[in-house]
């Protein structure tokens, strides 16, 4: 049913885009003697596709519009125009570039774009690149060589597998995922405080988007990833088009609290609750941890800070409740603190209102480090929770919202941090 619902969405918005038709076609072709791979050949989702032509220009794109059957009687056929594709290379004789991920198995139409009109070269055939029904766990390690590696880490089992390593210069932090992206969003370890940064899953390829001065990345209530990044004295929120063609548009910005570095808020990703609050975490000189919340409501002015608190690290998480009393369910994010101290850790609610601790939740008899959250819904949520001091071997702990049960994983792994991702 989800994905019948999924695909019915896809066709509403390839048929507000377009037909896959191009008028470009008694132009004067930008390129000649193209070859296309053939028809019959299935190009799987980030597969390179090599077209070749004589008359190739340094800043040519490619442009793709690709459709894919549907059973449903209304509409035979579901389409996406004006997809930008991933480039890989260039010259005078060819262009390369990756097998769109994404959407079902179908054709894909290719389009030359240069100066603001398309050429048609030709179609290739895709395979299914819809993203996972199911989230995936995945570590994120670092190196002293500054390269990163990502792994899935199987659940049940704790078996590691190495899915990629991000070349030298490519360190990440403050991974988080859009669900239905399939793809684990990051801030680089540059200059500057970072870049924004993802790792595409399905299409196996990295793109840093170049934009500096980025201090951290989260998820905000309706399910968006979202950066913040420092400039002019400012905390400024910018959204995914930081990380593909667009450059990115802050909306709003806050000011810190007097004695407050932007570098102070860059270990942990940011969580959003109910009631348009980011909490954030701030490591300070003294070594102490501060809960800091950026209230969208009351943009453009300095955040509030809560007290600090003496601890090894603090890391927000948030969860979904019900209120109680209603006539019909009525749910909320709330949002909280894993403060770690002492080899214990402590899961404990925070109110962004007040800017004060309140119910701790759970006490877990290790030092996390990372974690993620799951929530299938109200009733089924696990907190994954990474234990260990930093370069030594760690394990996996998870909490389960409902019952209080913990469990740990078996196995054990070398990560820096943990993501969920689907």
């Amino acid at each position: 049913m989800k994905k019948t619902l999924f695909l019915f969405l896809l066709v509403l918005l390839g048929v507000s885009f377009c037909a896959c038709n191009s008028d470009d076609g008694e132009q004067t072709p930008f390129v000649t003697d193209v070859e296309m791979p053939s028809e019959a050949e299935v190009f799987a989702p980030g597969d390179e596709v090599v077209v070749k032509a004589r008359g190739f220009e340094a800043d040519d794109d490619i442009m793709l519009c690709i459709t894919w059957p549907l059973s449903l009687k209304e509409v035979a056929e579901g389409s996406a125009d004006g997809v930008w594709a991933v480039v890989t290379g260039r010259t005078e004789s060819s262009i390369t570039f990756l097998a769109p991920g994404g959407y079902p198995a179908g054709m894909t139409e290719v389009k030359l774009f240069r100066r603001g009109r398309a050429m048609p070269l030709g179609k290739i055939a895709v395979s299914d690149g819809l993203p996972p029904e199911e989230y995936s766990l995945y570590g994120i390690t670092n190196y002293d060589s500054d390269e990163t590696s990502i792994d899935r880490i199987d659940m049940a089992t704790g078996d590691v597998t190495r899915i990629t390593t991000l070349g030298v210069g490519q360190g990440v932090r403050c991974a988080v995922n859009d669900p239905g992206t399939n793809r684990i969003y990051c801030v680089t370890s540059d200059e500057n405080y970072g870049s924004a940064a993802f790792y595409d899953l399905t299409m196996r390829y990295y793109r840093n988007s170049g934009f500096g001065g980025v201090v951290t990345a989260g998820v905000t209530t309706g399910q968006n990833v979202a950066f913040f990044r420092y400039v002019d004295e400012r905390f400024l929120m910018m959204n995914l088009g930081a990380v593909t063609r667009t450059s990115p548009v802050p909306s709003v910005y806050w000011q810190l609290p007097d004695g407050m570095k932007p570098e102070m808020f860059s270990e942990y990703p940011f969580v959003m609750v109910t009631g348009g609050y980011f909490l954030l975490s701030a490591h300070n000189a003294d070594g102490d941890y501060v809960p800091v919340v950026f209230d969208a409501r009351s943009a453009n002015r300095v955040a509030m800070a809560g007290d600090a608190v003496r601890a090894d690290a603090m890391m927000p998480f948030r969860i979904l409740v019900s209120k109680e009393g209603q006539a019909e369910p009525v749910y909320s994010m709330v949002g909280g603190y894993a403060v770690a101290k002492d080899g214990v850790t402590e899961l404990r609610l925070f109110d962004p209102a007040t800017g004060t601790f309140g119910e701790t939740l759970a006490e877990i008899p290790a030092a996390v480090s990372s974690l993620a959250v799951h929530v299938a819904d109200v009733d089924r949520q696990t907190v994954y929770m990474l234990c260990g001091a930093e370069g030594a071997e760690k394990h996996l702990r998870t909490w389960e919202v409902k019952s209080g049960a913990q469990h740990t994983l078996p196995g054990t792994v070398y990560c820096s941090e943990i993501v969920l991702a689907r």
